[in-house]
């Protein structure tokens, strides 16, 4: 039997002890439900194996192209072509790298590699703040302003997610002609501008859930409508915000379609790496996969840092919505 231990007639050494074994156990509790094998029994067991084991195989399958990549890059372009194509390189050529910087040039404009850098970073700087500010605008209008059209905007802005993206590039194209934006960074800008699409519904859900009070009580103490959004509601929402420009500023970094159709003078590095392959009737392969390795550091710097972030934003958005 455990002995019973009073707070006013134990002494210390009794509470000491007692405390002590308190711990223990909550620490064999924690050990024990932590772990997920132990914590379930007989057939659950191998579920969890059989989706281990699945996890297990996808990750690998996501990796091995990446390793693969890497490890050409440091090959010489004779033994990458007549070598075994995941055997370790005989000599290992840094020197790729250097050649990359010096060699992989867009064929199609003659832009340098360090050109392509540059535009890589003007185009994510305005792709991703576009793409998570302007949306918090209409978000926000549309779930806490009443005006007349209010829900035939909210209706065309649900429809239109529906329509495939691919339905619509020939129109986009002879817009942008007739507005003298093809070819023109400025079509990244006035492209930025629609706020509507997925991240539109995050936005107008979020500013849903957020009480009118706030706004009612900087109105008392005198605040506008723009005070009242810039001050009180936006601030709430950073967290979505610098969730999105993250997501955005990988995915404008990798992006190379949009930049071949409707701006080709300004090539990118992911567009300009791929001229280079499709182009270029010799081409190095090995210092292309050095290319392509330089290419990805700054996204997986990003996420690295950020990855945290993403999750947590993700994560009290579900709560909330």
């Amino acid at each position: 039997m455990k002995k019973e231990v009073s707070l006013y007639t134990s002494t210390p050494e009794e509470l000491e002890s007692s405390l002590e074994e308190l711990r223990k156990n909550q620490r064999k509790n924690l050990h024990k439900d932590g772990n997920i094998m132990t914590s379930h029994k007989g057939a659950d067991k191998w579920i969890f194996g059989v989706a281990f084991v699945i996890f297990a195989l996808q990750c690998f399958t996501i990796i091995l192209p990446f390793a693969w990549m890497i490890m050409s890059s440091f090959k010489e372009v004779n033994e990458y072509n007549l070598g075994g194509a995941f055997s370790l390189p005989t000599v290992w050529e840094f020197e790729n790298y250097t050649e990359a910087f010096q060699s992989l040039n867009d064929p199609l404009t003659g832009t340098s590699f360090f050109g392509l850098i540059f535009n890589s970073i003007w185009y994510t700087v305005l792709t991703a703040g576009m793409a998570s500010i302007v949306p918090s605008v209409t978000g926000y209008v549309i779930s806490k302003y009443r005006f007349p059209g209010r829900d035939f905007i909210y209706a065309v802005a649900i429809v239109a997610l529906t329509i495939p993206i691919v339905g619509s590039g020939a129109a986009s194209m002879k817009l942008w002609h007739q507005l003298n934006l093809y070819d023109n960074p400025l079509r990244v800008v006035v492209g930025g501008l629609g706020g509507f699409g997925g991240t539109f519904l995050v936005y107008y859900g979020f500013f849903k859930s957020v009480s009118w009070s706030y706004a009612e009580a900087a109105e008392i103490d005198g605040a506008g409508p723009y005070t009242v959004f810039f001050q009180i509601m936006l601030p709430q929402a950073v967290p979505i915000i610098l969730t999105y420009m993250i997501t955005g500023a990988i995915g404008a970094w990798n992006e190379y379609q949009s930049i071949i159709l409707y701006q080709p003078s300004f090539p990118t590095l992911a567009s300009g790496l791929f001229n280079y392959k499709s182009n270029t009737a010799r081409a190095d392969i090995p210092v292309y996969y050095a290319g392509l390795v330089i290419s990805m550091i700054p996204t997986l710097v990003l996420f690295s840092l950020c990855s945290s972030k993403i999750m947590t934003s993700i994560s009290i958005g579900g709560l909330k919505g």
